[in-house]
């Protein structure tokens, strides 16, 4: 096969994530590592089908040079760039352009070690009452109701962003996600409560005066039209950082509140409501783990009731 560009490459590689459905955000975030990783062959007169079997190790380990160099600490950070090559390496090995896909093999041989020596990190997770002040420390509308909706929802970032007007009935107090979109989710039905209601009614009345005409989505930039899950991630990383519970400065994840925290604590707070783990995975669109979760269908019914009677409320106003 004739040598490709790396344009090449990377827009191959990107319709690949396309066809295997990865959200949105994961294909930003693969592509956005890519194009540092091409930045730092290129940087070596070397392009990106130039790591091709174990010959080639040198510029991946030169490459975690380079990450530490410039501020990569964590363990959690190299092990999103290299999953990220690993899944392009995986895809092009595939498709005949390497002979021989080396990521994993140089990750284990120098990231293992690394991991063993770091301490174990974990999201942080504000209580009921902490979420009740930094909710009403919102003062923008549509970022309360975004807050308001990724906690009481649990949904990922591409999942919300991804909402439209017609998605959301206020029969039921739920929010149906479109089916065959989003790769990691299978339950596509998420419910809310009265005090979500009431904050996307009064959003959805303010909405109508900035929508452009024809404009489905939910949430809405400036411009009128959709706001896009950077925008959501944005702003969220704003009020929190105002709020005090962000610092962008930090490598560290405990140090961040980002949107996916949201569905941490959505997690923590109906676990700790006493929900069943079964009922938990439903509402996250968690994918079944074992037979059982395969074979065990569960009543909408019940989880909806469930959810209403575990769902903390936050007096958000």
């Amino acid at each position: 096969m004739d040598k490709i560009s790396d344009d090449q490459v990377i827009e191959k590689f990107v319709k690949h994530c396309i066809r295997q459905r990865r959200s949105e955000n994961t294909i930003e975030i693969y592509t956005n590592v890519v194009k540092f990783f091409r930045r730092f062959l290129n940087s070596k007169r070397r392009h990106l089908v130039d790591v091709d079997g174990m010959e080639n190790k040198d510029l991946l380990e030169a490459f975690m040079d380079h990450l530490r160099d410039n501020g990569v600490r964590s363990f959690s950070r190299y092990n999103v760039c290299f999953s990220a090559l690993n899944h392009l390496y995986s895809y092009l090995e595939y498709d005949g352009v390497i002979k021989q896909n080396i990521v994993l093999t140089v990750r284990k041989m120098n990231l293992k070690s690394y991991k063993k020596g770091a301490a174990p990190s974990k999201r942080k997770i504000i209580d009921v009452e902490k979420m009740s002040r930094f909710l009403n420390s919102i003062i923008n509308l549509e970022d309360k109701t975004i807050c308001t909706v990724l906690v009481k929802t649990g949904f990922r970032l591409d999942e919300l962003a991804s909402i439209e007007v017609n998605e959301i009935s206020f029969g039921d107090n739920s929010i149906t996600l479109k089916d065959g979109k989003f790769y990691k989710r299978t339950n596509l039905k998420a419910y809310f409560d009265e005090e979500t209601e009431r904050l996307l009614k009064r959003w959805l009345a303010r909405r109508k005066m900035i929508a452009k005409p024809g404009e489905s989505a939910l949430f809405l930039a400036e411009s009128g039209c959709q706001l896009m899950a950077p925008g959501i991630a944005y702003h969220i990383t704003k009020w929190a950082a105002q709020f005090g519970i962000h610092d962008k400065s930090s490598e560290r994840i405990e140090d961040r509140f980002t949107a996916h925290n949201f569905r941490h604590c959505f997690t923590t707070y109906l676990r700790q409501a006493g929900m069943t783990r079964e009922y938990i995975g439903e509402l996250r669109g968690d994918k079944p783990k074992e037979v059982f979760d395969i074979y065990y269908h569960i009543d909408h019914r019940d989880l909806r009731k469930s959810y209403l009677s575990s769902m903390p409320k936050f007096n958000v106003y």
